[in-house]
């Protein structure tokens, strides 16, 4: 026991040493309910099958949908398996005056994608779930922070919301004509759960930085070495290296793609850092990228934008992180 308090301890102490800078938060615990009216909804978004509600902490809005497991419901049926299908996902779509919102926040989230989205579409706040099994209860959460409305004047708005669901889809098993089987998904449109609502909300005032990434060499001395980080047979031991920025506090704000095999990232990477104050904090972590298991944190810093804009260019070295290069362009409120 005394050993793994001992670790704890140490783990501890490396994250605030790792800390360029460190400013503490003023943190509201008590989610505030947000009142909403139905606009409209289908005869299934009812109490007996749905819990909905929003609610709002720290500047991020939280959409919850709780689907209780239905067991008596109209469910389409495949029509050449004769199978029902009983799995769907939902979309959320925020509207402002009749019209999609826009805004980078659905991009930013650029988490290994195998493609880069370029449509104008890419930018609609229009989010979905992963797809669940309806006869199962399912509890879907969206989080949305408020710098996501940065195209919005601060202020009051009123916000609509589209909850619904169309395609159902399920695996059946065909047979082959040798008498074998195998499963395909199917799917059906069938529209049976939606509803609109609206709400209002106070955007609050929101700046715009620009973070420049100009890459970054990992350690290589007697404390710390990149070789052997990731055992396998089929490739190079390094690992395989990505960096994110952090923004609030620990969360996620956007990351690059990662560099494998290696202990420099040289990629260049710009990235838009809508926040709520001229001199916030915001962190930066690197990590080796892992197929099996989770991430492994390479090293972290927090730091103010005024001290990443004291000069044109910074250098940072923390954690394992031998230097990781950067510049930062001055913000401005975007949402006069």
């Amino acid at each position: 026991m005394k050993i793994k308090l001992k670790i704890l301890f140490c783990f501890f102490c490396a994250v605030f040493l790792n800390s360029c800078e460190y400013h503490r938060y003023n943190e509201v615990y008590v989610p505030q309910p947000v009142n909403y009216t139905v606009l409209k909804k289908s005869s299934f978004f009812n109490e007996k099958n749905i819990s909905f509600s929003i609610d709002s902490l720290n500047n991020v809005l939280y959409v919850r949908l709780t689907v209780n497991g239905l067991k008596i419901f109209p469910f389409p049926v495949d029509k050449k398996s004769k199978d029902t299908l009983f799995k769907t996902a939902f979309n959320f779509v925020f509207y402002s005056d009749s019209k999609i919102i826009v805004s980078d926040y659905p991009v930013m989230k650029n988490t290994f994608r195998y493609f880069i989205d370029t449509l104008a579409t890419a930018k609609n706040m229009s989010f979905s779930t992963d797809t669940v099994d309806l006869r199962n209860s399912n509890d879907l959460l969206i989080q949305i922070p408020f710098y996501a409305f940065h195209n919005l004047k601060r202020g009051k708005h009123i916000i609509e919301l589209a909850v619904s669901q169309a395609l159902f889809t399920d695996e059946v098993s065909i047979v082959n004509t040798d008498n074998s089987s195998r499963y395909v998904h199917a799917y059906a449109t069938k529209p049976l759960i939606n509803a609109r609502v609206k709400f209002e909300i106070v955007v609050p005032p929101i700046y715009k930085s620009i973070i420049y990434g100009l890459g970054l060499e990992l350690k290589n001395d007697s404390s710390f070495s990149p070789a052997g980080m990731d055992n396998t047979i089929w490739k190079s031991s390094y690992p395989d290296i990505y960096w994110a920025i952090l923004y609030p506090k620990n969360e996620f704000y956007a990351q690059t793609p990662y560099e494998t095999s290696t202990a420099k990232y040289v990629g260049h990477d710009t990235f838009n850092l809508y926040h709520y104050h001229v001199n916030d904090s915001i962190g930066f972590g690197v990590y080796d990228h892992d197929y099996l298991s989770r991430d492994d944190g390479l090293g972290y810093c927090w730091g103010s934008l005024n001290n990443l804009k004291e000069t044109e260019y910074k250098r940072l070295k923390f954690g394992n992180v031998h230097h990781f290069d950067l510049k930062v362009k001055d913000g401005k409120m975007v949402n006069w």
